[in-house]
């Protein structure tokens, strides 16, 4: 069934609503947000239909329990935890089943109802509802062990300060009979600590462990103590602290020599830094975290474009390491490097790394590269097989967009495939990555629409949303589900929420080929509001729409109000410096910071900036973009560092990865949108990777 037709199916209306009905359930939950419970019970009885009986329940439940009726609240809480369908409310309903339960002296029943379901909630409500339900039973050392889960694991949890305060309170009173917290449940507390970016609590919690700890747990500990301060931003004192510390565990050591690497460079003592890797070398020439100083001393190497030194390190991580994850990195490094001097010579090398290392980020790039070099040759079967199997294998990726314009010259678009570059390629075994997914809606997701539209069409769109991201996460259809999500969020403009939901629920969403999905799914991953004034100020500066379309989904998702860690505004993620400097010679006089709020200003703004940046750089848009992103000094200083032959060469060649991801992400977003926007029809094309031929499949919804 061609994907409309499915998207139709999916998307049909399943059920009729009552409106009289929706409207009783719709009255019944204001009537509890209220606090209006009498009232609320008589509106909810019987308020809903069997499909979203739950959400009756749920509010009853709610209501029952707040005028102390707490048989009836438990019986009604059960059936939103029993209902066939499961609900986002059910891990609620859990747990204020459990507080009825206690409240009716059944501590025992709430126990067991919690432990039944624990696998539903949420291990910090989990835990703090279980030590409740102990406490209520007399079992203080059980509810002290509960305590000390929320404490320990999950510091960062609403519930921690009751935890600290009851586990207080318990210690008191069990006196000899609390148990102790072992030292690696501090360092549990410690390290949630750190993941919060509470670096100083995290640093003292470490402290606090050291007497419960021996060995090499106890060296790890210390060791950990200094990383909390350098993450801190405490850099002097903790290469101080580190370089004092004297340990007897090898592993604590490597970590230890590794963290002074990585403080030295940041601290640029140099000299020190090479001094420890070296040690790193002689001591420990397995440990992982050699490896770890290796790679991020060639960082600073290949950022000096300092060749000798950087590709020595990564000979090394390659030749030391081949086994390791690194090692295709840094394989790929060598082999990028050696094409760049050598093209001539590079087809070995990019089949190598293809060979070793099939899941690489980079097998698209060594495709791309070996078609350029059979191109060279005048190869043009061979050119015409890896352009095909790039494009068919990696949709939506950056050197796919370059291969689709390459299978479209003449001399490759007339080749035969090449029975030599098809038996290389069948020889590896690559992962999967062209994700094939249905746009049928099963049985459940049927369901889930038809719940969803009832709470909407009551009323109840914040109920509906949150339905919808129960079942993305859970149900297995997150790419028929995230669409209707996107209706419900585009109706309050949350344009940026759809996208990331798509995101967020359908994370291999560009390995799906653009004509094996509908038109509307595609259209909430890259959409396009503000799309007059993002044409109006694009023409009047003569930039190519959907590059400045590409840009902004990448800055700011189409959010208007964002603002970055930088503190740069809205759509094109203009600084307020810069801003000020740019409504001078936009004709603004008075400037103020929110201003770049303002979709219109930003884009006006943003579009004069990046125009600006483009001209000085004589129209090249990578650069351009490379620019936007790291800033145009350091653009210049990358081009004196080659003399690339196309575009894509100096792309691969960016030494920050941010940027040369963001430069290759830009461009791959505006092919998109220009798929995708720039005809009024509603056919995206596809390729016939065996006959080369372009066909278009109508995917209208």
């Amino acid at each position: 069934m061609p994907a409309a037709a499915l998207l139709v199916a999916a998307l049909a209306p399943v059920s009729a609503q009552p409106p009289a009905q929706g409207s009783r359930l719709a009255r019944g939950i204001r009537l509890v947000n209220s606090k209006s419970y009498a009232q609320a019970v008589s509106a909810l009885k019987g308020s809903a239909p069997p499909f979203v009986a739950d959400y009756a329940a749920f509010y009853l439940g709610q209501a029952e329990y707040e005028l102390g009726r707490y048989q009836a609240a438990a019986a009604a809480f059960r059936e939103v935890y029993t209902h066939e369908t499961l609900s986002p409310m059910a891990a609620r309903a859990v747990l204020l089943a459990a507080a009825a339960e206690n409240e009716l002296k059944h501590p025992k029943d709430a126990i067991a109802l919690l432990k039944q379901y624990y696998k539903l909630l949420q291990p910090a409500s989990a835990e703090a509802a279980l030590a409740r339900s102990y406490e209520a039973a007399s079992d203080s050392v059980s509810a002290a062990v509960s305590w000390q889960r929320v404490y320990y694991q999950y510091p960062n949890a609403d519930t921690s300060p009751e935890a600290q305060s009851s586990l207080a309170r318990l210690k008191e009173s069990l006196g000899d009979k609390y148990p102790p917290p072992m030292g690696q449940m501090i360092m549990a507390r410690a390290k949630a600590l750190a993941g919060a970016r509470r670096y100083a609590e995290a640093k003292k919690e470490l402290e606090s462990a050291l007497d419960l700890l021996g060995g090499e747990e106890r060296d790890l500990t210390r060791v950990r103590i200094g990383l909390m301060q350098y993450q801190n931003k405490q850099l002097a004192p903790a290469y101080q602290y580190l370089r004092g510390l004297r340990l007897d565990s090898g592993e604590a050591d490597a970590e230890r020599l590794y963290h002074m690497v990585y403080l030295a460079k940041r601290l640029d003592r140099e000299d020190d830094m090479n001094a420890h890797l070296k040690e790193l070398d002689g001591k420990y020439p397995q440990s992982p975290w050699r490896l770890e100083a290796i790679i991020s001393v060639s960082y600073l190497y290949a950022s000096r474009n300092d060749q000798a030194r950087s590709e020595a390190l990564y000979k090394t991580c390659v030749d030391s390491f081949p086994d390791n994850p690194h090692a295709a990195f840094c394989n790929w490094k060598l082999t990028w490097a050696n094409y760049l001097r050598r093209p001539a010579e590079s087809k070995s090398n990019f089949q190598s790394h293809i060979t070793r290392f099939p899941d690489s980020e980079k097998v698209p790039a060594s495709l791309y590269f070996l078609g350029r070099a059979a191109e060279a040759s005048r190869d043009w079967s061979a050119a015409r097989t890896y352009y095909a199997f790039l494009e068919y294998n990696y949709p939506n990726h950056y050197y796919a967009m370059l291969a689709r314009q390459k299978l479209e010259t003449s001399a490759i678009h007339r080749a035969a495939e090449s029975a030599a570059v098809r038996q290389f390629l069948n020889s590896v075994p690559f992962p999967q990555k062209r994700a094939a997914v249905t746009f049928e809606a099963s049985a459940l997701t049927k369901q889930r629409l038809a719940r969803a539209r009832y709470l909407d069409g009551a009323g109840l769109s914040d109920l509906a949303e949150a339905e919808l991201r129960f079942a993305a996460r859970n149900d297995g259809q997150p790419q028929v589900i995230s669409m209707e999500l996107a209706k419900l969020l585009q109706k309050r403009g949350a344009t940026d929420e759809a996208l990331r939901a798509v995101k967020a629920y359908v994370p291999n969403y560009l390995n799906i080929p653009m004509e094996e999905a509908p038109l509307r799914f595609w259209r909430v991953a890259f959409p396009l509001p503000f799309r007059a004034s993002v044409e109006k100020y694009a023409r009047q500066k003569s930039l190519d729409p959907f590059v400045v379309a590409g840009l902004i989904r990448q800055e700011s998702e189409f959010n208007p109000k964002a603002v970055s860690v930088a503190k740069a505004y809205g759509l094109t993620q203009v600084l307020p410096s810069t801003g000020r400097s740019l409504s001078r010679q936009n004709g603004i006089r008075r400037f103020y910071p929110k201003m770049l709020f303002v979709p219109d200003v930003n884009l006006k703004l943003g579009t004069h900036y990046l125009q600006q940046l483009l001209a000085s750089l004589n129209g090249k848009w990578e650069e351009t973009l490379a620019s936007y992103n790291a800033g145009r000094s350091r653009v210049m200083r990358w081009l004196d560092w080659g003399s690339y032959r196309e575009p894509a060469e100096f792309i691969e060649s960016i030494p920050i990865a941010e940027t040369r991801d963001y430069v290759q992400i830009v461009l791959r977003n505006a092919s998109v949108y220009r798929r995708l926007y720039e005809s009024t029809g509603a056919a995206l094309p596809s390729r016939d990777v065996h006959s080369g031929r372009t066909t278009g499949h109508l995917v209208r919804d």
